[in-house]
């Protein structure tokens, strides 16, 4: 407490630090991917014997012993650090559900699931739901990481959900649908101010759909113009926007979709070594900073007819 010309003032709330690129930022998120290895990596090492059991109760110590570091962190002020240990016990919820599945009989080994599976698909969703309840209590944005990462692969095992064997095109059509949906739940947390918590959907959504592009132009036995062209109007349409959106994510995928289609086609249709093709190659590197040079100019401008921003955010420049 503060007190200033007679009058008790409360104490002024202390500002939380936000992940950033820097040194101790690369350490902590480094170490607690390595301590997430290292945690399912002494799983794999229980004995045999009542293995079931005793993965339950490890994994369950895990994830007590991380949830408590977590709380110890966050109220000593270490937002980053108490941030991931949440996230590092939201990451032993799989180990804890698989444990438990097994214990009870109900666990199938069949990897990578061809056929349905409800017991994996739980545990995706648990995981998803754990995330969500750990940001609730967190409010660190890279929880979404973990909840983003549990739906996707939740989309995977329902890509088996059909009659036969799932086919590689059932699982790249999941994939672009699931990160099409996760993409606009983005735009409306981008809509509404949440930029921060906005970033993972973008990031890990468009990822997800440029891999089932990918696999479209990759799978030798259909016709590859079924990836190649899509991919070309969806970089296209991410380049134009993310000048008005500020969202780096969509300019790097963007430029990604241009790109390789582009290239492809100048290939495939001119000679490699002619002056056609090297001028062709160069008119493609230029609209490309053109445009930028466009977005730098009008971006913004154009952004805030569309996108609402939050007082504390200053507008990219």
């Amino acid at each position: 407490m503060e007190e200033r010309a007679g009058v008790v003032l409360p104490p002024e709330p202390v500002e939380r630090e936000w992940p950033r690129m820097d040194p101790p930022n690369v350490l902590w998120f480094a170490g607690a991917y390595a301590i997430a290895l290292g945690s399912y990596a002494l799983l794999q090492t229980l004995p045999d014997t009542h293995k079931s059991v005793w993965i339950l109760l490890a994994a369950i110590a895990f994830l007590l012993a991380y949830g408590a570091a977590a709380r110890l962190l966050l109220r000593a002020s270490w937002w980053v650090p108490g941030g991931l240990a949440a996230a590092l016990a939201v990451a032993m919820v799989p180990a804890v559900c698989i444990g438990f599945l097994r214990l009870i009989g109900v666990w199938s080994s069949d990897f990578p699931f061809t056929e349905i599976n409800g017991s994996a698909v739980a545990v995706a969703f648990v995981t998803a739901a754990a995330g969500l309840v750990a940001y609730w209590w967190t409010r660190f944005s890279f929880l979404f990481a973990v909840v983003v990462g549990a739906i996707l692969v939740a989309a995977q095992f329902l890509a088996v959900a059909g009659s036969g064997p799932a086919t590689g095109d059932d699982r790249a059509t999941a994939a672009l649908i699931a990160g099409g949906a996760l993409v606009i739940v983005g735009v409306f947390l981008d809509a509404f101010g949440r930029r921060r918590d906005a970033f993972w959907f973008h990031a890990l959504g468009w990822f997800s759909a440029a891999a089932g592009l990918v696999f479209f132009v990759v799978e030798p036995s259909r016709d590859p113009d079924r990836g190649w062209i899509p991919m070309l109007i969806v970089g296209a349409l991410l380049l134009i926007v993310s000048g008005p959106a500020r969202r780096a994510t969509w300019a790097v995928y963007g430029v990604l979709g241009y790109y390789a289609p582009l290239l492809h086609y100048t290939a495939v249709g001119l000679n490699d070594n002619s002056w056609t093709s090297a001028v062709a190659l160069l008119a493609i590197g230029l609209s490309i900073f053109v445009l930028g040079m466009l977005l730098r100019r009008y971006g913004a401008a154009w952004g805030e007819r569309f996108v609402r921003r939050p007082p504390n955010i200053a507008p990219s420049p």
